[in-house]
């Protein structure tokens, strides 16, 4: 492509140099002949421009319309992009996927209301990032997750878990086999989740229930145009938690503070202290019959959600915003549901040879049958 756009400018010296057309999907105009200069626009596929100097580095600068900046040459080319071509070249099934679907990408983008070429733009977006990870070898990420589905279709449990407590995202899930992607829309960014699960649906028509556990292996993100936001999320809906307001990103631990909470149980009976002789005893549920609990929940995006039951009251729900370990204790930054407020508080790890911690002054254990239990009776209505 450089030497074709070397040859335009040796024929048309002396003269007006013939039409450059933007070959790629999008094309960036920058104020200088480097990659950190400012945009001065973005110039769509099948843009004509005129080539006024060639540069090192395989920069030109060039004429487009009124506007003039400098662009990397290899996305020009002589003829004006065809969509027939293009789409051609997206089920040429001797090209790559990442050839096709750029193809796909170049075709929507110059016929944005053909819904066909859409659907095999997201279509090859998926087997491309399917295929990514069936050969990954060393993922760059290790984030399991774990969680309890009611609905026998691998994609439907993947997007509704992915959009609890997250306000503001379109999310679209494929999976083949044990692989899943998970692409999700915010705003103009577009984020890719990439893992394996398993799907054990054996005692579904028993139980009623699907265990789903797996990792993200890997996260990348980029920007998300109209074209791929119509493709991947046409007929989407965007999530909207009422009882949480955190966008989508927020709340994040790194895999050092998400090491502290896959050392400790999830799952905590809360205790009283107060008892004459001494036992501590669990704070009873007594129309759930088990004991009012303390949670530590992390999901698939790398946050972890602490959930604490009580006696006669809703739940409270907090984020963990940071958390460090000293010694035999977690110290966590939480902020409420909404966002609005955040506390400090300390998590007392159990003694080498005891089982109950304290959140603050909140004790607990996780030993269930360890201790007896307050008893009471269940309420008409609820505790």
């Amino acid at each position: 492509m450089k030497t074709m756009l070397l040859g335009l400018l040796m024929a048309a010296a002396g003269g007006e140099p013939p039409p450059a057309y933007v070959q790629g999907s999008s094309l960036n105009l920058r104020k200088a002949a480097c990659k950190t200069a400012e945009v001065l626009q973005k110039l769509p596929i099948g843009t004509e421009c005129r080539t006024q100097e060639s540069l090192e580095g395989g920069w030109v600068r060039v004429r487009c319309g009124e506007a003039e900046g400098f662009v990397v040459g290899a996305f020009l080319g002589p003829e004006k992009p065809s969509v027939e071509k293009l789409a051609a070249e997206a089920k040429d099934p001797k090209r790559t996927l990442q050839q096709r679907e750029e193809s796909a990408l170049r075709a929507a983008t110059l016929a944005p209301e053909d819904a066909g070429l859409q659907k095999e733009l997201a279509t090859l977006f998926f087997e491309r990032n399917l295929d990514a990870v069936a050969r990954l070898k060393k993922p760059s990420l290790r984030r399991p997750f774990d969680f309890v589905c009611t609905v026998n279709e691998p994609e439907r449990c993947l997007r509704s878990t992915s959009t609890s407590h997250v306000d503001g995202v379109k999310v679209r899930a494929e999976v083949r086999n044990e692989l899943f992607v998970i692409a999700f829309g915010s705003a103009e960014s577009l984020t890719v989740y990439r893992g394996r699960f398993r799907f054990d649906n054996r005692r579904f028509e028993e139980t009623a229930t699907i265990q789903v556990k797996g990792e993200v292996l890997e996260q990348a993100s980029s920007l998300l145009t109209s074209v791929l936001d119509k493709a991947l999320f046409s007929g989407a809906s965007t999530s909207s938690d009422v009882y949480s307001r955190a966008p989508f990103g927020q709340y994040v631990l790194n895999e050092a503070e998400l090491a502290f909470f896959r050392l400790i149980p999830s799952k905590w009976a809360l205790l009283s202290m107060k008892a004459e002789d001494g036992i501590p005893r669990m704070r009873w549920n007594a129309c759930l019959k088990r004991p009012y609990l303390l949670v530590f929940d992390p999901d698939i995006h790398g946050r972890v959600l602490v959930m604490i039951e009580s006696e006669g009251e809703s739940m409270e729900f907090l984020w963990v915003s940071a958390v460090s370990k000293h010694e035999n204790t977690l110290r966590l930054t939480l902020a409420d549901i909404d966002g609005e407020k955040a506390r400090q508080e300390t998590f007392k790890l159990p003694e080498p040879d005891g089982d109950i911690a304290y959140l603050g002054e909140l004790a607990c254990t996780h030993v269930f049958q360890k201790y007896p239990d307050l008893g009471g009776e269940c309420l008409q209505g609820g505790p």
